[in-house]
C-alpha cells in the first residue's frame, strides 16, 4: 500500500475530480490524502454550478501543516490536478518541490487540467502557471491533446507528431489522452524517451465526464504497485473501459465497475 497525496477539485455529485481519482487509487488498496482546491455540489452541466474555492493562502497553510508533521518523507506519490487559480498553484508547486526535496525519486503526477474541446476552462494565468510550476516538477503529466497543444504552443495533426509535441512538454513520461479520435475508437498514447505506445479503446457514446481523472488515478495506483509503464497502462484502460461500458447514457460514472486487477 502507498501513501498518494492528492490536490484537486471535488465535487459532492458527478464522480469528476477527485471523486474519480481517489477511487481509481484506493481500488488499488492505496491510502489517499485528498486536498481539494475547490469545492462543488454538483460537477459543471450536472446541477447547480455552486462552489466555493479553498483560498490559496487556505490551501498553503494545510500544506505547510501536513510538512510541519513531518509527513512528506513519508509520501509515496503525489497527484495534482484542477486548480481554479493561479495563486493555488503556486502554494502546490512550493509544497511538491518540498516533498521532492525531502523524497528523492518520489512519483509525482501533474493532470493539467486546462480545457478541452478547444477551449481554455481556466483562466490564462492558471494554465501558464500550471505550465510553468508544476509541469517542470512532474515525473508523469496526462494532457488531452487541447492540453498537450496549448501547453506546448505545437498543433500536432497526426500520432508521430503527437509523440514528439509530448517530448517538448518536459516530464519523463507523457500520456496523451484521447489522441486521436475515430468513429471506431479513441487512442491513448505513451511517450516516455523512444519508447511509445499507443493503445485505442472502442468508442462510446454519452459518457459523463471524469474519465481523465479515474485514468490518472489508475495510472498511478498500477505503476504504484511496481507495474512497467506499459502493464499500467493496459490495466488502467482495461478497468476505465468497463467503468465507461458501464456508464454509457448515464449522469455520473459508475465507479462501482471498478475491478481488480
Amino acid at each position: 500500500m502507498a501513501k498518494v497525496l492528492a490536490i484537486s477539485s471535488h465535487v459532492t455529485r458527478g464522480a469528476v475530480g477527485l471523486a474519480a481519482t481517489v477511487p481509481g487509487l484506493q481500488h488499488l488498496g492505496h491510502e489517499v490524502w485528498a486536498l481539494p482546491t475547490v469545492l462543488l455540489a454538483s460537477r459543471p452541466g450536472l446541477g447547480r454550478l455552486v462552489k466555493r474555492m479553498v483560498p490559496a493562502e487556505d490551501l498553503a497553510g494545510m500544506l505547510s501543516a501536513l510538512e510541519a508533521d513531518g509527513c512528506w518523507s513519508s509520501l509515496d506519490a503525489v497527484f495534482a490536478g484542477y486548480f481554479p487559480s493561479s495563486e493555488g498553484v503556486t502554494a502546490a508547486a512550493r509544497a511538491i518541490a518540498g516533498i521532492k526535496a525531502a523524497k528523492p525519486g518520489i512519483p509525482v503526477l501533474i493532470d493539467p487540467v486546462i480545457g478541452d474541446s478547444g477551449r481554455l476552462y481556466v483562466a490564462e494565468a492558471t494554465a501558464g502557471a500550471i505550465r510553468d510550476a508544476l509541469l517542470p516538477l512532474a515525473t508523469i503529466a496526462t494532457p488531452n491533446a487541447f492540453e498537450l497543444s496549448w501547453l506546448t504552443g505545437f498543433a500536432p495533426r497526426t500520432l508521430e507528431e503527437t509523440a514528439q509535441t509530448a517530448r517538448r512538454l518536459g516530464p519523463p513520461t507523457v500520456i496523451v489522452t484521447s489522441a486521436s479520435e475515430t468513429q471506431r475508437g479513441v487512442s491513448t498514447l505513451l511517450v516516455n524517451g523512444d519508447t511509445v505506445l499507443e493503445r485505442e479503446m472502442p468508442r462510446r457514446d454519452g459518457i459523463p465526464n471524469g474519465a481523465g481523472d479515474l485514468f490518472a488515478g489508475l495510472f498511478l495506483g498500477h505503476l504504484l504497485e511496481a507495474q512497467a509503464l506499459e502493464a499500467a497502462l493496459q490495466a488502467s484502460l482495461a478497468n476505465l473501459d468497463r467503468v465507461l461500458a458501464a456508464s454509457e447514457g448515464c449522469d455520473v460514472l459508475q465507479l462501482s465497475f471498478l475491478k481488480y486487477p
